[in-house]
């Protein structure tokens, strides 16, 4: 169980939380190039060192070219689903923007998907939100853990002219958590930095115990003399972790059959493997009275049970199927397309937090390639995987 604890005595930024994430050992380099799977253009991403009253940290800017332009939360939310990013880095970001949306949406009576964010304002936070859950997943971290927010206390100044601290979207997305209100001057915990929290899940005012793996200190723009402006991340393990891969549910259809012939077996297998089977295998076996078959199992989603389970009733002789859920636990696999010599084939790569474990090229192209070009399977896979 991997644990992220935020000392907040300074409040939370967007931009304090990714420089508090590359102090703890997150690679600048590779957040951009994962970033750059958004599509955005004309942005900038800079992490610099700096000290906050004798605290040492990191500073970090997002630039942006400047821009009139509006967009909604469904705009970002479809964003966010057609990139490349892992399935755990999107559903995490998207939490985290709906949260927000929703206490805009308060804040100006209207839906979440129809919230308005402008564009200079959208660019930044996604950048702050989406930069955030790839730092999570790469971490692997189960759970994040926070002490009282500190909001801060005066004024701010956003797009709709000066507003109190805290802003009317963030006292939406701090309700019924612990807050401190004037130990700083200023807007101490921005509604992006509210977000990442309650979109998160995260647990306040809980004790946290485990063996701490790194730290770091992202530190904000604004001075005080009072307190650093420094939000303190600290990176806890206890016991086994639960998020070293993506996990999720599946169930395990499995019927016994004695009396189907094996070209029936196999059209039955194509079927449901065409139907949208994750997989489809076959054990011999020995049932009773001596007769020989198979045991055919089939891997599903569970929102497929009652159809595969249709399939095999009317495609086989089975008088029953058996079935149970499992919880599996899974590398990321990402395909890609690669220019060879031979022709151009699809890779799959497995990573596991954010780093290569393996890569191969798809069957069905090295098969294809082959036949073009009259070659042995075994010279063509040779040529293109060395």
């Amino acid at each position: 169980m991997r644990t992220l604890y935020y000392n907040c005595p300074a409040g939370i930024s967007g931009d304090m939380n990714l420089a508090a994430m590359v102090g703890l050992g997150i690679d600048p380099d590779r957040l951009r190039a994962e970033l750059a799977k958004l599509g955005l253009e004309n942005w900038t991403l800079s992490f610099e060192p700096a000290d906050r009253q004798g605290i040492h940290g990191l500073r970090c800017e997002v630039r942006f070219e400047e821009s009139h332009h509006h967009r909604t939360f469904a705009t970002i939310r479809e964003l966010i689903e057609k990139s490349s990013l892992v399935p755990e880095v999107r559903r995490d970001a998207i939490a985290v923007f709906r949260c927000l949306a929703e206490a805009e949406g308060r804040v100006h009576g209207i839906a979440a998907d129809k919230v308005h964010f402008h564009e200079v304002g959208a660019l930044d936070s996604l950048l702050d939100i989406v930069g955030a859950a790839i730092c999570w997943h790469w971490l692997g971290v189960d759970r994040l853990a926070a002490s009282t927010l500190e909001l801060g206390s005066g004024t701010v100044t956003c797009a709709h002219g000066k507003m109190p601290v805290p802003a009317p979207a963030t006292a939406r997305l701090v309700e019924s958590l612990p807050v401190r209100m004037g130990g700083t001057t200023g807007e101490a915990t921005t509604p992006t930095g509210a977000a990442l929290l309650v979109g998160k899940q995260c647990s306040f005012g809980s004790v946290v115990e485990g063996r701490t793996v790194a730290s770091g200190v992202g530190l904000g723009a604004r001075e005080d003399p009072r307190i650093a402006n420094a939000l303190h991340v600290t990176l806890l393990e206890s016991g086994p972790s639960s998020r070293s891969t993506d996990c999720d549910r599946v169930i395990e259809l499995a019927t016994n059959l004695d009396d189907l012939s094996p070209e029936l077996i196999g059209y039955l297998v194509e079927l449901l493997m065409s139907s949208g089977a994750l997989d489809v295998w076959q054990v011999p076996a020995t049932f009773k009275k001596g007769r020989l078959g198979c045991v055919l199992s089939v891997l599903i989603r569970p929102d497929q049970l009652a159809e595969m389970t249709d399939l095999i009733f009317r495609h086989s002789t089975t008088l029953g199927i058996r079935w149970r859920e499992w919880e599996r636990s899974l590398l990321e696999r990402i395909s890609t397309e690669r220019a060879t010599p031979l022709g151009t084939v699809r890779v799959k790569t497995a990573t596991w937090r954010g780093e290569t474990i393996r890569s191969k090229v798809e069957y069905d192209d090295l098969r294809r390639l082959a036949r073009d070009h009259h070659l042995p399977l075994s010279e063509v896979q040779k040529r293109i995987e060395s």
